[in-house]
């Protein structure tokens, strides 16, 4: 595992992960490559880094992104852009297939399917009954998100 600093230069990488750790500066997000490389961000950068291309750290998987640090006015800055892209990914941006995850951890889409159905209904199970019991909205990327991150949870 190679931890890179961001002061010594942008990472591009394919995102395999993304977790939440306590470091000696606070909260942190800690992004791990599918090379094995790792960059620890602030938490509240990379929230809002991830936010502007409209991504969760669950959504974030599999996305090529580069890393860095800016200086601007005497201040540095944490960047996080889609690789190669101009605009953010999301509704207003096209559609870029990414590299299927499961491939890192020697999965193949036929085994990843029943586990990804079975996380749907998990999320449909237990997010969409508490939704509606609390009149709480609820839409297919809500479930489409809880079953990423359960699916996420139970493959790692």
């Amino acid at each position: 595992m190679a931890i890179h600093k961001l002061a010594n230069g942008p990472i591009t990488m394919v995102i395999r992960q993304i977790e939440s750790a306590e470091g000696n500066f606070g909260p942190q997000m800690v992004f791990k490559g599918n090379t094995d490389d790792v960059v620890y961000i602030s938490e509240m950068s990379g929230a809002k880094g991830l936010a502007r291309l409209n991504l969760t750290p669950e959504t974030a998987v599999g996305q090529t992104l580069t890393l860095q640090q800016i200086k601007k006015d005497g201040k540095t800055f944490t960047n996080i852009d889609v690789a190669g892209a101009g605009t953010p990914v999301g509704a207003s941006a096209p559609s870029v297939a990414a590299p299927r995850p499961m491939a890192a951890v020697g999965m193949t889409l036929d085994q990843a399917v029943p586990i990804y159905a079975e996380c749907v209904e998990a999320a449909i199970a237990t997010l969409g009954k508490a939704c509606i019991a609390s009149g709480i909205p609820l839409d297919a990327s809500a479930i489409q998100a809880s079953a990423a991150t359960l699916f996420i949870r139970v493959t790692k």
